[in-house]
């Protein structure tokens, strides 16, 4: 969240007692900002992006997996028509299924796959999510599953490829469950304050 006025309760808060004593939700300001621009009376009414937490306020969302991500786009494959062809010459397509971190928090992160031949025999797609898939995460290639097929064709290497453009339709689709426990609040804040004023209008 952004703001671009100069009172702003959370500002004036975090200067005097620091981010582990604010009651209320970031809106984006910057220490440094906080400290240039921000002092002396302030009022939230001034700051348009405040939004005061309620803690009784519970946020339901369907998490995935690594597992469940490669799985989604797979079965998107599937019910799209579009997997007959690589079916036809696979020898395996395996999810990662390792539980670290057990569930997809962050949506810092894309998918990156790799078609690349086999050390033996064979070509491999290898999927991975790029980026931080939890907030507290390092940035990395997080491995998410491989497809292989034993032929070593240029065909076979093309149909393995087209797998790919599902996995950016897959995480447009279900968007939110990659969202942070903090955004996600911050959007149903945000989703009751505007009903709110709705009703007041």
């Amino acid at each position: 969240m952004k703001c671009n006025e100069r009172n702003c309760l959370w500002c004036a808060w975090r200067a005097a007692t620091g981010p582990e004593n604010d009651p209320t939700l970031c809106c984006g300001h910057p220490s440094s900002q906080v400290r240039h621009r921000f002092g002396g009376c302030n009022t939230a009414e001034n700051c348009k992006a405040y939004l005061r937490d309620d803690p009784g306020l519970k946020i339901k969302v369907k998490r995935d997996t690594r597992e469940m991500l490669m799985k989604g786009i797979h079965q998107m494959v599937v019910d799209n028509g579009q997997f007959q062809s690589a079916e036809a010459i696979l020898d395996y397509f395996s999810p990662d299924t390792y539980d670290s971190p057990k569930e997809i928090t962050c949506d810092d992160f894309y998918v990156v796959t790799e078609v690349q031949f086999g050390g033996s025999e064979g070509i491999y797609l290898d999927c991975y999510a790029e980026g931080r898939i939890q907030p507290e995460c390092e940035k990395k290639r997080w491995h998410l599953g491989t497809y292989k097929t034993l032929e070593t064709s240029l065909s076979a290497m093309q149909t393995l490829g087209a797998l790919t453009y599902f996995a950016s339709e897959y995480l447009w689709e279900n968007g939110e469950r990659f969202l942070s426990n903090r955004d996600l609040r911050i959007r149903a804040l945000q989703k009751r304050q505007k009903k709110e004023e709705a009703e007041k209008s």
